[in-house]
């Protein structure tokens, strides 16, 4: 009979139950190179994942923790906002810039294609100056498809004048293909990088997901980024059936256009 390895307690925290979403205390533990999370719905049952393998350590990836015991304030950090007592800080600060966009996905994460009137340059600037931490701040502009807005270098430059250390911006990639003038005014601003739509690497699969051949236009778009030193991050939405047997293909393409291409963020449909 196998021995079963040993556990060791790391923290604990809370998560939600996957069959009621309840939420729930959990535990994080060790056992040999994995770290897995362990929780306890009342109504159904125990449950345990694989959150962390292999290197790099995960402490060294995600810094000092606060230990959450079960017993903080309701109200924090769950819906009070960036307020004294927040046990989190904030990683990346997602402002959406526009309802519109130029395609018409079969999945969307942001409900996007609306006929909404963009915000005011004014309103946008504002709300960056709220949350603008000198030399810290990391902003990623979305929508919508923001490249949309023609005052988009516009909004670059105040944020980083507002101190913000990077600007993303998420975008499907196709004005940054058709309009260079557009993606040299970006890049003067200061853009830091490019979170590119990228579902695959061949067109079956954005015929699928996106309506239309698009493979060439993304290729393009991480070309112009390049050319301008821009990084890119590609995002493939992953659908089972659609793409989830190219994602070998994504990252050895991530690594064919690297230093360019700077990593692959997955969003699998859920």
């Amino acid at each position: 009979m196998a021995e079963i390895p040993e556990e060791t307690a790391i923290r604990n925290t809370f998560s939600v139950c996957p069959a009621c979403l309840k939420r729930i205390p959990a535990s994080l533990v060790k056992r040999n190179a994995e770290i897995r999370l362990k929780k306890h719905c009342a109504r159904h049952g125990n449950f345990s994942a694989v959150v962390w393998r292999g290197e790099p350590e995960r402490s060294a990836w995600t810094g000092p923790l606060p230990e959450l015991d079960g017993t903080e304030n309701a109200g924090c950090p769950q819906n009070c906002g960036p307020c004294p007592e927040h046990r989190q800080s904030t990683c990346c600060v997602l402002l959406e810039v526009s309802r519109r966009c130029n395609l018409s996905c079969t999945y969307c994460f942001a409900s996007a294609g609306e006929k909404a009137e963009d915000p005011p340059l004014w309103k946008v600037c504002k709300w960056i100056a709220s949350i603008a931490e000198s030399g810290k701040t990391f902003l990623q502009l979305s929508g919508g498809e923001p490249t949309l807005r023609d005052d988009l270098p516009e909004i670059v430059r105040f944020a980083r004048q507002a101190g913000c250390e990077y600007v993303q911006l998420n975008s499907n990639g196709l004005r940054l293909t058709e309009d260079p003038a557009f993606l040299d005014a970006l890049a003067e601003a200061g853009l830091s990088f490019v979170f590119l739509q990228f579902d695959g690497t061949n067109d079956a699969i954005y015929c699928r997901l996106r309506g239309q051949p698009l493979l060439a236009k993304k290729m393009a778009s991480i070309d112009a980024c390049g050319q301008r030193h821009i990084g890119v991050t590609l995002v493939p939405t992953l659908v089972p059936g659609i793409n989830v047997e190219d994602i070998g293909n994504i990252l050895r393409f991530a690594i064919q256009r690297s230093p360019v291409v700077r990593g692959v963020h997955f969003q699998p449909v859920s």
